[in-house]
C-alpha cells in the first residue's frame, strides 16, 4: 500500500509540473481573482518527490486589478502553485498598491527585497537603467510578429541582461503595446495633421524627442490628471496602448484613433535576484518556466484586448485611422534623426540599438 500511494503522489507531482511546460504563445484563460494556493495544501514529500518550502510572494504592477497585467500574476500565481503542491502563494497587488500608486517605488521594493516580483513597463524601468529607452525608439518595430521575434531573440536577451543588472531575475518580457495617439481636432493620416496637437505624452524625454519630431505640441502630466485635461480642453489628445486609455474612458473625450506601431512598451516581469539565487534548482526551474508561460499569455491577452477595444471604440463613433506605407514612411522619416542624435546613442548605447535594427 505504501508503494502504491507514493507511485500516486510521484505521478501527481509530474502532473503539476507539465503544467507549466512549453513555450508557445498561446493564450490560456489566466486565474481568476481567487488566491490561487491554499496556504493549508502541504508540500509534496511522498515517493521522492522534491518538498518545497511555503512561501508567499507579492506581486505588483502598474495596470488596474482588471486587466491582463493582474492576471499575469494570477496565471503565475496559479501556474507555481500548482507545480509546488500548494508550497507557494501569490499575492497579487494591483494598481502598485503597495507603494500608493508609485510605479517607481514598485520597482524599487521588488530590489530591495520588500516586494518579491514586479510588472512594469519598459519606460519606468528607464528611470533605473536609460539603456531600457531602447525599447520605445521610433517605429522600431513594424508588426506585432516583428516584436515577438525581437523580443524572443538576440534583443530581448541584451535587453535582459539590462534588467539582470539592476538586482534582478527577469522572468519574461510581456507587452503593454503600441502606444497609439488620440485627439479631439481630427484624424492623424499624415504627418502634418499632427502639427500643432497639444498631446499629453509620458514622462520620457526620448518620447518627448519623438512627438517632437513629429511637430505635436507635447505636455508630461500625471495619467490620473489626464481625462480631467482632456475633457476641458487643456490637452487635445494623448498616447497610450488602447486597453490603458479605454479602462481611463478616454474614448469619451476623443473623436480620433491612429492605430499604428510608432512606439510600443513591454512589460519587464521581474523577481528580486537574492530571492531567485535562494531558491532551490527546482524550484528555478518552475519559476522559470511558469514566468515565462505566464508573459507569453499575457502577450496573447494584451493583443485579444487591443482588437476588442478598437471595436468597441468604432461601434462608439470613434474614427479610426491607420497609415498607408507612404504616411508611416513620412512619419518615420521625421524622427529617423533620433537613432543617431548623441544624447540617446548615448544614454542606449549603439550596441543595444544595434542588436534592435540588425
Amino acid at each position: 500500500m505504501k508503494k502504491f500511494l507514493a507511485l500516486l503522489m510521484t505521478l501527481a507531482m509530474c502532473l503539476s509540473l507539465a503544467a507549466c511546460g512549453g513555450n508557445d504563445g498561446g493564450g490560456s484563460t489566466p486565474a481568476n481573482n481567487d488566491t490561487p494556493a491554499n496556504n493549508d495544501t502541504p508540500a509534496p514529500s511522498d515517493g521522492g518527490a522534491t518538498e518545497f518550502p511555503k512561501m508567499t510572494w507579492k506581486y505588483t504592477c502598474s495596470a488596474t486589478e482588471n486587466t491582463c497585467w493582474a492576471d499575469m500574476g494570477r496565471d503565475f500565481g496559479q501556474m507555481v502553485s500548482e507545480a509546488t503542491g500548494g508550497a507557494i502563494t501569490v499575492e497579487v497587488y494591483a494598481a502598485d498598491q503597495l507603494t500608493s500608486g508609485n510605479q517607481t517605488e514598485g520597482i524599487q521594493g521588488v530590489m530591495d527585497g520588500t516586494i518579491e516580483l514586479s510588472a512594469h513597463s519598459n519606460i519606468i524601468y528607464s528611470n533605473f537603467d536609460k539603456r531600457l529607452n531602447v525599447v520605445s525608439l521610433p517605429f522600431l518595430f513594424d508588426s506585432f510578429d516583428d516584436v515577438d521575434a525581437k523580443l524572443d531573440g538576440d534583443a530581448g536577451k541584451a535587453v535582459g541582461e539590462v534588467v539582470e543588472s539592476m538586482g534582478l531575475h527577469l522572468l519574461g518580457i510581456a507587452e503593454n503595446g503600441f502606444r497609439h495617439p488620440t485627439n479631439s481636432k481630427r484624424p492623424i493620416e499624415k504627418l502634418a495633421d499632427m502639427q500643432g496637437l497639444k498631446l499629453r505624452v509620458a514622462g520620457s524625454d526620448l518620447l518627448n524627442a519623438e512627438y517632437a519630431a513629429w511637430g505635436a505640441n507635447y505636455t508630461n502630466a500625471n495619467w490620473s490628471e489626464v481625462y480631467t485635461g482632456l475633457q476641458t480642453g487643456t490637452y487635445d489628445g494623448q498616447e497610450n496602448p488602447l486597453p490603458t486609455a479605454n479602462g481611463a474612458s478616454i474614448q469619451e473625450v476623443q473623436k480620433y484613433v491612429t492605430y499604428w506601431t510608432g512606439v510600443y512598451d513591454c512589460i519587464f516581469f521581474t523577481m528580486n535576484g537574492e530571492l531567485y539565487n535562494s531558491l532551490s534548482p527546482e524550484l528555478q526551474k518552475i519559476v522559470d518556466e511558469c514566468g515565462l508561460k505566464a508573459a507569453q499569455n499575457q502577450r496573447a491577452l494584451e493583443r485579444q484586448g487591443d482588437q476588442e477595444v478598437l471595436e468597441a471604440w468604432r461601434a462608439a463613433g470613434v474614427t479610426v485611422s491607420e497609415l498607408t506605407p507612404e504616411a508611416a514612411e513620412e512619419f518615420r522619416q521625421a524622427a529617423a534623426g533620433i537613432y543617431t542624435d548623441p544624447q540617446f546613442v548615448d544614454m542606449i548605447g549603439q550596441d543595444l540599438i544595434d542588436v534592435f535594427t540588425k
